[in-house]
């Protein structure tokens, strides 16, 4: 069972992924809390409708600023303009729903964020790109152990986008790195993480491009520290 005296003492924030039982510690967490489902964090009720929610209620949302390779907290996390290139973002969201045609909950299928990174401009707001184009133009970076393409934009910003291949499967992850002429980088990873909540959610890591080498480490490292916020306690047990 989770400790409820560090929970009173609001050091922790808890709530479930699916049948999940999480316990955070709230020096990680930005604005030192986690997000609920049913809570409109956009209205004026967002204190009361928060604090009415406990260790029962399922989470959406967790953002955890973290110094890489350490996995200590970070006083800020990952931002652009910073001089800490090792702190890094990293962010668990729940899926509100999980669709027929997706198949088996173990995989999802990164292909349409791709689709969607590779048009042209920083936001990603120019013609969509046509899966024989991406086929005739990626190379493989043996370096990374992932396919590649820089995407030519005329907006001053460097964009290379990467992703792993699954064979017979689709598209298992997807890193985009911005590259801004004042030098200030910025990568942002995603893939599917099928064991936390009941339509599963994803993993999303921010990071700075001098980072990318390590995005390996850096995925398995961040994968770690959510498991250790894991209590190990299921819905079943606790009943």
């Amino acid at each position: 069972m989770h400790d409820p005296e560090k929970v009173k003492a609001r050091l922790y924030a808890c709530g479930k992924f699916g049948d999940q039982h999480m316990l955070i510690d709230k020096q990680y967490l930005y604005y030192g809390r986690v997000t609920y489902q049913g809570v409109n964090y956009w209205g004026k009720n967002i204190k009361k409708e928060h604090e009415a929610k406990g260790c029962d209620d399922q989470i959406q949302h967790i953002a955890l600023k973290v110094r890489w390779p350490e996995m200590t907290t970070s006083s800020e996390g990952f931002r652009l303009g910073s001089e800490y290139k090792n702190d890094i973002k990293i962010a668990l969201s729940q899926r509100s729903v999980w669709k027929e045609e997706w198949g088996s909950k173990d995989f999802f299928n990164e292909f349409l964020i791709l689709k969607q990174y590779l048009r042209k401009g920083m936001s990603s707001g120019g013609e969509e790109v046509s899966e024989v184009w991406i086929d005739e133009t990626k190379t493989f970076n043996s370096d990374l152990g992932l396919y590649e393409i820089e995407v030519k934009s005329d907006d001053g910003v460097g964009k290379k986008v990467y992703w792993q291949e699954r064979k017979g499967k689709g598209v298992s992850l997807t890193i985009k790195c911005l590259y801004f002429k004042t030098g200030a980088t910025s990568c942002e990873f995603n893939t599917h993480q099928p064991n936390y909540g009941f339509n599963t959610s994803y993993i999303k890591i921010d990071f700075h491009s001098e980072l990318l080498p390590h995005w390996q480490e850096i995925y398995q490292d961040a994968e770690q520290l959510i498991h250790s916020f894991n209590t190990g306690e299921k819905q079943n047990e606790a009943s």
